[in-house]
């Protein structure tokens, strides 16, 4: 009897444990998808804050042949004059895709009122946390 009752403690105290393990997955898995989702509708918009928030401490930047690596609060500025500069913008995913160590890339076609842009977007994770660590537009 003494037996039955350590396995049911045992099971008491395993199920509260294994719950928050598999959120802390969930939730780990949901915020780094959060990253990659959130771009399309920013570069529809040219909401250049809402992909900076995003950003690492540097990020590599290219449009067309002219790039450079830039603190994230230029980088935001720079991606607001790019987007900024077409009165219409047009973003769709081509590709998506993730690393073994958890780096994630998106790679779409940005379509402006004067031109369009294969776009690579680089996430990579540090610290814990998703950031944006390369974006390229480059004139089609």
């Amino acid at each position: 009897m003494r037996y039955n009752t350590r396995k049911y403690d045992f099971m008491k105290v395993l199920k509260p444990i294994l719950l928050f393990i598999f959120c802390l997955l969930f939730c780990m898995h949901a915020e780094s998808q959060d990253v990659i989702s959130s771009i399309p509708a920013a570069l529809k918009t040219a909401n250049a804050s809402a992909i900076a928030k995003n950003f690492d401490k540097r990020v590599d930047i290219t449009i067309d042949d002219n790039a450079d690596n830039y603190s994230s609060e230029q980088a935001e500025m720079i991606l607001k004059s790019f987007l900024g500069k077409f009165s219409s913008r047009e973003f769709s995913v081509v590709h998506k895709g993730s690393s073994p160590d958890g780096a994630q890339y998106i790679i779409g076609s940005l379509k402006t009122n004067s031109a369009n842009f294969r776009t690579y977007i680089y996430v990579k994770k540090s610290d814990g946390v998703n950031y944006i660590q390369e974006i390229r537009f480059e004139k089609e």
